[in-house]
């Protein structure tokens, strides 16, 4: 993907004082049972250690992740890019060992490409076809490439084809629409502000059934990411200090901003404010002077998680991150998100247990998007 290596360049390196070879590898062992932020911080600073070392030697590295709990698809899909990179642009060869139980949110991990890195089942070209593309079964993945956004409907046929892949699963019309217009808002926002690759990952798992009722269940699990040196919240930002681009709302940005700043710390930070600048309805980063922008997380609140009986949904870009939670994303009667119990965005600070604090520097934006929905008859 373009940008990747920012990925590897924006975080620092392990100190390693010896690496483990076996059979001409160079061994990396999973010291921990849970697959998270933590673990993938690890497995950076391992690469740029080996890359530092052995740039010149191409030695193949072996993943040995052993038996582990993923927490959630991101982090999985994470761990594909620098399996990716490493293929791609450090042309070394990967190996992947691991067993992981399949839970609603991490059933995906069933079609990731990452299993095609196996030591029994070793297929790095068919690999990078999977990374870049699949529609089957359950998974859907598509890398929209730079080149391709020229195309005007590139959008319009991404939304086609989403659509049509969860008619297979018999979801109902209002949650196709609602779905599939919020991934197409995210990766339409990231080709337009970051002119990057963006990725987008759909599972729909097998139906579950909980003790407490009889009603089946399904998880549809999404992530959507790109690389870049723009962070979310970059574009505003940047409009901000053009005071004279500034319609009558983004003023009041700024006034909120004026407020906001007083009160940063450790906790709560510009980059924060800006985040969530970026999720205020008619709120663009677009140099144009206009009303428009913000509309994907309205339909995300009022429509994916009001259909969703639980849910796991958040966003990182940078060093910090946000969780998106259904009692703190209510709209005032002026249309703000105020990220906080008071509904108040321009003159109270979010909510702190909605911020997050990432294990990696994450350049670009990454959202988790995990929703579990009752099977309609």
């Amino acid at each position: 993907m373009k940008n990747d290596h920012l990925l590897l360049i924006n975080n620092e390196k392990k100190q390693v004082k010896k690496f483990k070879m076996y059979k001409n590898s160079i061994v990396y062992r999973l010291d921990k049972p849970i697959f998270n932020g933590s673990a993938i911080k690890d497995i950076i600073g391992f690469v740029n250690a080996v890359e530092e070392k052995y740039h010149k030697v191409k030695l193949p590295i072996h993943f040995d992740l052993g038996n582990i709990k993923i927490t959630d698809k991101l982090t999985y899909i994470i761990f594909e890019c620098i399996c990716n990179y490493l293929l791609q642009t450090c042309k070394r060869k990967v190996t992947v060992s691991f067993s992981a139980k399949e839970e609603i949110n991490t059933e995906g991990i069933g079609s990731s490409p990452l299993l095609l890195l196996g030591t029994s089942i070793k297929d790095p070209l068919k690999f990078s076809q999977k990374f870049k593309k699949e529609i089957y079964k359950s998974h859907y993945r598509r890398v929209i490439e730079t080149e391709e956004n020229k195309d005007p409907y590139l959008l319009s046929m991404i939304m086609s084809d989403l659509d049509t892949f969860l008619k297979t699963f018999s979801v109902t019309k209002q949650y196709r629409d609602a779905i599939t217009e919020v991934i197409i808002e995210l990766a339409g926002n990231a080709l337009e502000h970051t002119n990057t690759d963006c990725l987008i990952d759909l599972d729909v798992t097998e139906p579950y059934n909980k003790k407490e009722t009889t009603d089946t269940f399904y998880g549809i699990n999404i992530t959507i990411l790109n690389f870049s040196p723009k962070l979310l919240g970059y574009s505003i930002s940047e409009k901000i200090k053009n005071k004279e681009m500034l319609n009558e709302r983004h003023s009041k940005l700024l006034d909120a901003y004026t407020i906001h700043k007083q009160g940063f710390n450790s906790l709560y930070s510009e980059e924060d404010f800006y985040n969530i600048a970026s999720f205020q309805h008619k709120i663009s980063g677009r140099l144009k002077n206009e009303s428009t922008g913000g509309t994907g997380l309205t339909k995300l609140i009022h429509r994916l998680e009001d259909y969703s009986d639980a849910y796991h949904c958040y966003v990182l870009t940078g060093r910090r991150g946000l969780f998106f939670e259904r009692d703190f994303l209510s709209y005032n009667e002026e249309g703000w998100i105020g990220f906080n119990a008071e509904k108040d965005f321009l003159t109270k600070n979010p909510q702190e247990k909605l911020l997050i604090n990432g294990h990696i520097t994450m350049p670009g934006t990454a959202y988790n998007l995990n929703f579990v929905m009752k099977k309609e008859e």
